[in-house]
């Protein structure tokens, strides 16, 4: 089950997620919690299963139906089990969105890749550094 999780950020796993989720290490543990609790554009939910938080999603509703996600995460033990299609698909389901995007590495591109998302590498001016910017438009799916 999906559900809101931004004032459960005190959990151990929900702290491991965001961990593995911020794969760039742009923000230290606390700076992003914070964020999660403070920023109202920013939305952060978990794949409960057993009373364990196993997945979540970070993500920002944008204008005209765009929702950007900026995190998302399966504990290791629990990956390969779907978990990351479910939450996608229940983001489409909940929050109805017209195009989901997000920004990854190699590992998280064929993830994306895995889901039907258009994949378009880029070179990261300031690191120099390769990045994936991932693309998925649910209007196709009609």
């Amino acid at each position: 089950m999906l559900k809101n999780i931004k004032s459960e950020t005190n959990r151990p796993e929900v702290r491991e997620l965001l961990g593995y989720a911020d794969v760039a290490g742009r923000e230290d543990e606390e700076g992003l919690i914070n964020r999660y609790k403070t920023d109202d554009r920013l939305h952060l939910y978990g794949y409960e299963d057993d009373g364990l938080i196993v997945g979540l999603l970070g993500f920002e509703s944008k204008d005209q139906g765009v929702t950007h996600l900026h995190h998302i995460a399966v504990l290791p033990e629990n990956r390969l089990k779907g978990y990351g299609r479910g939450m996608l698909l229940q983001l489409i389901k909940d929050f109805d969105p017209r195009q989901i995007t997000a920004d990854t590495d190699e590992e998280g591109a064929q993830f994306f890749r895995n889901l039907s998302f258009t994949v378009y590498g880029s070179e990261d001016p300031a690191t120099g550094l390769e990045y994936f910017h991932c693309v998925y438009n649910t209007e196709d799916e009609e």
